[in-house]
C-alpha cells in the first residue's frame, strides 16, 4: 500500500503523465488524497461573497476543470464534461439561493466547495480508470474523517479520523480521496482549510500502517533556495522534521505544518518526490537522516512584508503592554510574523503582511486610542523577511556571524532580527529590493561554502 498526496498547487494541471507513472504502482494498493488549487477556490468563495461576478468565477473554474480533464480519451472525456458541466450547474443554483438569503452562509459555502473539491477528484479519478486502473473516489468524510471544532478560533480548526473503519473499508485497491470534502460532527458537510488535506494524507498512512506518505512536486525535492532567485539551488537529501516544521511555516510549501507536526508524533516519513518519478526520493522527511554535517540546509524568503513599530516611554516596566498590543492585532484577524521586543521595554516591532497592515494600524489606534501608552507608530511597507534553516545551527557557535557577514558583504542593510526558539533557523528583514541580493548571499556564502 502507498500513499500519495497530491496537491494541484506543487504538480500543476497536466495530470495524464502523473497518473500514468502512479497507474505503475497500483496493484500493490493505492491512496491518493487530492487537493484542489487555492486560486480556484478563492475564485468561488469571492463570488460566494460577491467580490467578483458569477460569471467571473464560473469561466474560471470551467477552465481549470476543463484543464484539468485534458488528457482523457475521447470515449471517456465526453461522460467526464458531463460531470464538469453538471457541478457547476449545482454550483450557480447554490450561488443564487444564498444571494437570495442575503450572502453565503457559514453552511452553503462548503457546500459549493465541496461540490469543486469533489468534482476535481472525479476528474482525476477518471485519468486511472481511462488507463485501465479500476478506481473509485470518495470524499474524506465518506473515508471517516470528520472536522473538529469547526466553528472555533481558527487554530482549532483541524480534522481527526473518527471512523477509522470506513478507510479501511474503502482502502482495499486504488482509491482517490477527495482531500478537503468533509463532515461536522453533526454530519453536515463541512470543508477543510488549506493544509488539511495533507493531514489527512498523514493520518490515512498511520491508520494503514504505511511508513510513509509521498508527496510529488513539480520541480521535484525541496531545494537550498528558490531555484527562480538562484540557478545554483540544488535539491535537499533530507531534512529533520524540525527543519521541515521551520520551512513549512516561511509560507507557500509542499506541507502544512500541521501535517509535518502529525508526521513527527506518528513516525510518518514525507517523502519529497518529482511528477515525472513520483515514488522516487528526492527529499526525505524523517528521523533517520536527520543528522548532517551541513549546517544551514536552506534559506528562504517571504516577501510583501510590512514592519510596525510601536513605541512609547511609559511602556517601560509596565505588564501586559506586549500582550495589550498583540491582542488588538489579533481582534483584526491579522498575523503577525516576527516579533522584537527592546531591552529597555520602549519599542515593540510586529512583522506583518503589506495587506494586513492597514488593518493591523487600525487595531492599534482604536485600542489606545484613550491611553497614553503608545507615543508613536512607526511604519515601513516594502520589506522581506529571509530565514537561514538548519538543525545543525543549534549549538553552533559563529553562524549567525557568518550569515551577517555575508549579507554585509553583498551591501544588504539589516532592518530587524530574530531566531527561532528551537535555534534551527535565523531570520531577519531586509528591504524588497535588496532580498534576492540577501538570498544568494546567504545561499553562496554560508550553504553552498562548506
Amino acid at each position: 500500500m502507498r500513499i500519495v498526496n497530491i496537491n494541484l498547487e506543487n504538480t500543476g494541471l497536466e495530470l495524464r503523465g502523473l497518473c500514468e507513472k502512479l497507474a505503475e504502482k497500483a496493484s500493490g494498493g493505492l491512496v491518493i488524497i487530492v487537493e484542489p488549487r487555492e486560486e480556484i477556490l478563492k475564485a468561488l468563495t469571492e463570488a460566494a461573497a460577491s467580490r467578483v461576478s458569477e460569471e467571473e468565477a464560473l469561466a474560471k473554474l470551467a477552465g481549470e476543470l476543463n484543464s484539468l480533464a485534458k488528457g482523457i480519451p475521447e470515449d471517456l472525456r465526453k461522460s467526464v464534461e458531463a460531470e464538469i458541466v453538471e457541478s457547476l450547474n449545482k454550483i450557480i443554483e447554490y450561488l443564487h439561493a444564498e444571494k437570495k438569503a442575503g450572502g453565503a452562509t457559514p453552511r452553503g459555502l462548503p457546500v459549493m466547495l465541496n461540490l469543486l473539491g469533489n468534482t476535481v477528484a472525479r476528474v482525476f479519478s477518471s485519468h486511472l480508470n481511462a488507463i485501465g486502473v479500476d478506481t473509485k473516489w470518495v470524499t474524506a468524510g465518506q473515508a471517516g474523517f470528520m472536522l473538529i471544532e469547526d466553528y472555533e478560533p481558527p487554530w482549532s480548526h483541524h480534522v481527526s479520523l473518527v471512523k477509522p473503519d470506513r478507510l479501511k473499508n474503502v482502502s482495499k485497491e486504488v482509491l482517490v480521496v477527495s482531500g478537503r470534502s468533509c463532515v461536522d460532527h453533526e454530519g453536515s458537510e463541512a470543508f477543510l482549510k488549506k493544509g488539511m488535506g495533507s493531514v489527512v494524507a498523514i493520518l490515512a498512512a498511520s491508520e494503514l500502517r504505511v511508513d510513509e506518505v509521498y508527496v510529488p512536486k513539480a520541480n521535484g525535492g525541496i531545494y537550498t533556495a528558490d531555484p527562480w532567485i538562484t540557478d545554483k539551488a540544488r535539491t535537499i537529501p533530507s531534512l529533520s522534521y524540525s527543519e521541515a516544521l521551520e520551512l513549512s511555516r516561511l509560507g507557500e510549501w509542499v506541507m502544512s505544518p500541521q501535517a509535518v507536526e502529525l508526521a513527527e508524533e506518528l513516525g510518518v516519513r514525507i517523502i519529497v518526490s518529482s511528477i515525472q518519478e513520483p515514488f522516487k526520493e528526492c527529499t526525505t522527511i524523517g528521523f533517520e537522516k536527520a543528522v548532517e554535517k551541513q549546517i544551514v540546509k536552506a534559506v528562504a524568503m517571504i516577501p510583501d512584508m510590512s514592519i510596525l513599530t510601536v513605541e512609547g516611554a511609559a511602556m517601560a516596566g509596565t505588564p501586559g503592554v506586549a500582550s495589550a498590543i498583540l491582542g488588538e492585532v489579533a481582534k483584526r484577524g491579522v498575523s503577525i510574523s516576527m516579533i522584537s521586543q527592546d531591552a529597555s521595554e520602549i519599542g515593540i516591532t510586529l512583522l506583518v503582511k503589506d495587506r494586513d497592515l492597514d488593518m493591523a494600524l487600525k487595531g492599534l489606534r482604536e485600542g489606545f486610542s484613550r491611553q497614553r501608552l503608545i507615543k508613536r507608530i512607526r511604519i515601513q511597507r516594502g520589506v522581506a523577511v529571509i530565514s537561514a534553516v538548519g538543525e545543525g545551527m543549534r549549538g553552533t557557535k559563529g553562524v549567525a556571524a557568518r550569515i551577517f557577514s555575508a549579507v554585509a558583504e553583498a551591501g544588504v542593510n539589516v532592518l530587524a532580527i530574530a531566531q527561532g526558539s528551537s535555534e534551527t533557523s535565523i531570520s531577519f528583514v531586509v528591504l524588497m529590493e535588496d532580498a534576492e541580493k540577501a538570498v544568494k548571499a546567504v545561499h553562496e556564502k554560508v550553504i553552498l561554502s562548506v
